[in-house]
C-alpha cells in the first residue's frame, strides 16, 4: 500500500499538510528548494482545479434541478390545457378541435362485451344459521351479480329458480332459507352493460338428520 492516498481530495490534503515542513527542512530531507517550490505550485494548481470542479458540479446540480422544476411545471399546466381542449371537443361534439390543437383524437373505447360466467361457487353456514354464498368472477365494467335459488322441500320436488338478491360484490348472505327443506341450490349470473353471462355451475346445500343422537345438522357441499 502506497503512502500517497488514492482519493483526489486526500491526495491534495496529503501534500498541503506537508508543504511547510518540506520547505523548512528541504536540505535535511534530501530535497532541493526548486523541488519544494515545484510541488507547492502543483499542489496549488490541484487545489484550484478541485475547487473549480466542485463549484461546477454544484452549479450543474442546481441547473439540473431548475430545469426539472421548469419542465414539471410546464407539463402539469400543459396537461390541464389538454384536458380543457378535450372537454371542449366533447362538449361541442367537434373532432376538428383535435386537428386544430394538433393533438391526437381519443380512440373509441372497445366495449367489454357480455359478462364472463362466474366460477367456483361455494357455500358456508354462518353462525346465525344463514348460508353464505361466495364465487369467483371478474368485476370490470360496472359488474353486478344476480343470485338465484332453487329449493326442494322434504319429500317434494324442486321448484323454479327464483332471484333472492343482487350485489356488486362476490359474496352474498342468504338469510331467507325456508324451513323444512331437503336441499337448496344456488347459482350466480353476472351482468354488465355489454350483456349477461351464462349462469354459473350450481352449488347445493343439503339439510338432514345425521349421527346416532338424531340431532339436526346442516351439511353443505358444492
Amino acid at each position: 500500500m502506497g503512502i500517497i492516498p488514492d482519493g483526489r481530495s486526500e491526495r491534495i490534503n496529503f501534500f498541503e499538510n506537508r508543504l511547510n515542513a518540506w520547505a523548512a527542512n528541504a536540505a535535511a530531507i534530501g530535497l532541493s528548494a526548486d523541488e519544494v517550490t515545484r510541488i507547492a505550485q502543483l499542489t496549488t494548481l490541484a487545489r484550484d482545479g478541485f475547487n473549480a470542479a466542485q463549484v461546477a458540479r454544484d452549479d450543474a446540480k442546481s441547473a439540473t434541478q431548475t430545469q426539472n422544476d421548469a419542465i414539471d411545471a410546464m407539463a402539469a399546466y400543459g396537461a390541464d390545457l389538454v384536458k380543457t381542449i378535450k372537454a371542449f371537443a366533447q362538449t361541442n361534439e367537434d373532432p376538428g378541435v383535435y386537428t386544430a390543437a394538433n393533438i391526437p383524437q381519443p380512440k373509441p373505447r372497445t366495449p367489454l362485451g357480455p359478462a364472463p360466467q362466474p366460477q367456483n361457487v361455494t357455500l358456508k353456514l354462518t353462525t346465525t344459521g344463514a348460508i353464505s354464498v361466495a364465487w369467483q368472477a371478474e368485476t370490470a365494467g360496472r359488474m353486478a351479480f344476480v343470485i338465484e335459488r332453487q329449493t326442494m322441500p322434504v319429500g317434494g320436488s324442486f321448484g323454479d329458480w327464483s332471484i333472492i338478491g343482487t350485489t356488486t360484490t362476490k359474496n352474498f348472505i342468504d338469510e331467507t332459507v325456508p324451513a323444512g327443506l331437503e336441499r337448496a341450490v344456488y347459482r350466480i349470473t353476472a351482468e354488465r352493460p355489454g350483456g349477461r353471462s351464462e349462469p354459473s355451475e350450481s352449488a347445493t346445500a343439503y339439510f338432514g338428520r345425521i349421527g346416532l343422537s338424531g340431532g339436526g345438522e346442516l351439511r353443505i357441499a358444492a
